[in-house]
């Protein structure tokens, strides 16, 4: 392991499964209800049409992930291809995206509390990010490994859901298709996009994968259509046993509670709603760290930060993840607002991914060449427009109704990646040192 590289130690089924956990999320949970409310039964087709926006947005990603592997490929990509200020700016807005943590946890307390009131939902919630950090403390391999096993009970688990409706399924229910017309329908599209999206975030570990550039591409193609598939007979089950007006709003358990007997809802509860929640930060704590160490590579961060402990494991940045995605349950903090602004922080960084990586052909002309994706550059640029107007219209649903404690967060943040990178290079260069330099050195990607 050189300064700028990390031992790969992924292969294809590990970063499949990093990546079907990372999509399958409380989205499926949550979401559904509300997509039926725009689109009604024809919400089964919504979510496969879903994964195929998905991946028109994200053949961008796949190709720089196959053309430019990268450990913390998002902040990598942004700081050489754009310049060190538009990835310290990507950087920071990651940062905020990390608070996002302590709403999982809670979100997971609200599903176990009720099951099994010995923890409070807080409580519940301090555990799971407490475990899921430990495992992530003794390396990637167990990591990863522990996201195979969270991941399959969880499949299990919807499957069942799935498995106990579909022999109960009323065609009657299943009118009218449209109730809201084709609007309606593209609507619960583009919302049901953010449960169907999230395999473009293995592009982070692109740097520890055995093949990166052929298993970047696939597993993100499979893992997409594979969970849009399950998704689609979730929402046939939802929709098919129980009349879709019921479901207008509501979470998958007020169907459930129609065809699954006792057990089979407890399970479907932990080992559904609660795992699809722990999938996803498990998710969180594997990738998101990568980004950051790249960063103490560059000083960006202080060098310290990035450090490794014995078992490969960044465990000064999993510490701060820790202590960031627990605090404000500790004090009982209300993290709704906080987590909205995170939300949307989370889709920030695309704006300016997508800008950088259609650079790529440019810069490095033989190794786009040579690569799976040698699109003519009128292919690139209609993707990139695609793909930022698809970001901003989710920016759009995600920043309705914004409350004065989000916007102002938002701005403050903002103005804080805005100015630290000049902040952060003026320090360093009174100890002669070059951020701009170090920012632009791309033997990152010459070691992959």
């Amino acid at each position: 392991m050189s300064k700028n590289s990390l031992d790969r130690v992924l292969s294809g089924w590990d970063v499949f499964f990093i990546a079907v956990g990372q999509i399958i999320g409380a989205g499926v949970i949550a979401l559904t209800g509300i997509a039926i409310g725009m689109t009604g039964p024809s919400v089964i087709f919504a979510y496969l049409l879903s994964a195929v926006l998905v991946l028109i947005v994200t053949i961008l990603i796949m190709m720089a992930g196959s053309v430019l592997p990268a450990v913390g490929a998002y902040y990598a990509w942004c700081s050489r291809l754009s310049g060190g200020w538009i990835g310290s700016i990507v950087l920071c807005l990651i940062l905020l995206a990390s608070v996002s943590l302590s709403l999982y946890g809670s979100s997971f307390g609200l599903y176990l509390n009720p099951l099994f009131p010995i923890l409070s939902v807080n409580a519940w919630g301090i555990l799971v990010i407490v475990l899921l950090f430990l495992a992530n403390l003794l390396g990637l391999n167990l990591a990863a490994k522990v996201q195979v096993g969270l991941v399959a009970i969880l499949v299990s688990a919807l499957a069942i859901y799935a498995g106990f409706a579909i022999p109960k399924i009323e065609e009657g229910l299943l009118t009218p298709w449209l109730p809201e017309g084709i609007i309606g329908f593209v609507t619960a599209v583009f919302l049901l996009k953010f449960a169907t999206g999230g395999a473009y975030m293995i592009v982070g570990l692109s740097g520890e994968m055995k093949n990166p550039r052929r298993v970047i591409p696939i597993v993100m193609t499979t893992a997409t259509i594979a969970v849009a598939g399950i998704y689609a007979f979730v929402a046939l089950a939802s929709v098919g046993v129980v009349p879709w007006q019921e479901m207008i709003n509501q979470p998958l358990t007020v169907a459930g509670q129609q065809f699954l007997p006792g057990w089979a809802m407890t399970y479907f509860l932990v080992g559904g709603a609660g795992l699809a929640i722990c999938t996803t930060l498990n998710s969180q704590f594997i990738q998101l760290p990568r980004t950051f160490i790249v960063a103490s590579w560059d000083r960006l961060i202080p060098e310290r930060l990035g450090r490794l402990n014995r078992y490969g494991a960044p465990h000064y940045i999993l510490g701060i993840m820790m202590v960031v995605g627990v605090f404000p349950l500790i004090v009982d903090l209300d993290i709704g607002d906080i987590a909205r602004a995170a939300t949307i922080s989370a889709s920030l960084p695309s704006i300016f991914v997508y800008w950088a990586l259609t650079r790529i052909h440019t810069r490095y002309p033989e190794q786009y060449a040579n690569s799976m994706f040698n699109m003519k550059p009128v292919w690139i640029w209609s993707l990139f427009v695609f793909s930022e107007l698809s970001t901003f219209v989710g920016i759009y649903f995600l920043s309705r109704d914004l409350s004065s404690t989000v916007i102002w967060s938002l701005v403050i943040w903002t103005i804080v990646a805005v100015a630290y990178y000049p902040i952060r290079k003026h320090f360093l260069a009174k100890q002669g040192f070059d951020l701009d330099a170090a920012t632009s050195d791309d033997s990152l990607f010459h070691n992959q």
